[in-house]
């Protein structure tokens, strides 16, 4: 744990995501409020179903353009999930990101993949927002869930080579398009290994598919992603 991060722990002492008291990341009894993916879900983009053909931006784009294998969510991005995103993404506590990194090799057993995997690695931030931010909030986590699955971590391979607009107020087409060719590879070819991206959270999936973009030219087999939280992402609306 570094200095600033310690500073942080002292000045904002740990709370739990769902209650607000102070103690834990997350209370035992409180754990039953959190809101876990759970089926029926989308099992190419995770987003909640209710009605078929999925409607996500994801999973309307042409099957050609579609470089994920499959994506996953261990909670879905309101309530304690969404608290969680916002306190590693501008605080980077440690004690959060241990407990993510936990709670995201759990829903992997849960969802029978947690042996699917050769390898795990984060999304990266460009180098830019890197420096500005000090850390890289889905590095943190994915460091953690690599060593509960006991997978190779790999960090500095994928990276963001070009900066890129915020995604918050585009809709889903023009996500894709502000994300298309923003990842580059720089490491060794991956001969048919399968990876696991990680991330904080998944909107409409542009950013994870272009990562996968990037990997799968490498050489992987096959490019699955998880993230901490899922927003319920609606085609054609702006968030």
């Amino acid at each position: 744990m570094n200095l600033l991060t310690q500073l942080l722990e002292l000045v904002y002492p740990t709370r739990c995501l769902v209650c607000q008291e102070v103690g834990a990341v997350v209370h035992p009894a409180c754990r039953a409020k959190l809101s876990f993916l759970q089926e029926p879900f989308c099992h190419q983009c995770a987003l909640p179903l209710r009605v078929e053909p999925c409607p996500s931006p994801l999973c309307q784009m042409p099957e050609a353009d579609r470089y994920l294998t499959g994506l996953r969510s261990v909670l879905l991005h309101r309530g304690g999930g969404r608290e969680a995103v916002l306190r590693l993404k501008y605080r980077g506590v440690a004690s959060l990101a241990e407990w993510a990194g936990t709670e995201s090799g759990q829903a992997l057993h849960r969802f029978r993949l947690a042996e699917h995997f050769d390898l795990v690695m984060p999304v990266p931030l460009h180098p830019d927002r890197l420096r500005k931010r000090g850390y890289n909030q889905a590095a943190l986590v994915a460091v953690v869930l690599a060593r509960r699955l006991g997978r190779p971590y790999r960090e500095g391979l994928l990276m963001r080579r070009r900066a890129t607009r915020s995604q918050v107020e585009l809709n889903g087409q023009e996500r894709a398009a502000n994300m298309r060719d923003a990842f580059g590879w720089s490491g060794q070819p991956l001969a048919g290994q399968r990876v696991l991206l990680f991330d904080d959270v998944c909107t409409t999936g542009a950013t994870l598919n272009e990562c996968a973009r990037a990997v799968r030219a490498a050489g992987a087999a096959e490019v699955w992603a998880l993230t901490l939280t899922r927003e319920v992402f609606q085609a054609g609306a702006r968030s």
